[in-house]
């Protein structure tokens, strides 16, 4: 799964791109850690869901100007020297 951080001012934001999911928090840690709950929970419940649902949520994607965004992100972050791109465990 890809998954990405940024700053945008003081907050941090985070997505999951191949789940649609986000979060924002204070800090890389905060906004990490809370990703990973919000994973977590997204696949927990496409668990609970008949067969015939659970790829109708585990196949949505983020929509195609927010991993556009997040391409030029990683992008620019990449020429200045770093990036804050984090794998999933």
């Amino acid at each position: 799964m890809r998954c990405y951080a940024y700053r945008t001012g003081a907050v941090w934001e985070a997505i999951c791109v191949d789940l649609d999911v986000g979060t924002f928090g204070d800090s890389l840690e905060e906004v990490k850690a809370s990703l990973a709950t919000c994973i977590e929970m997204h696949l927990e419940e496409a668990a609970a869901l008949p067969i015939a649902d659970q790829g109708r949520l585990l196949g949505r994607r983020s929509p195609w100007y927010v991993r556009t965004k997040l391409a030029l992100r990683t992008w620019l972050s990449r020429c200045r020297g770093g990036a804050h791109r984090f794998p999933y465990p």
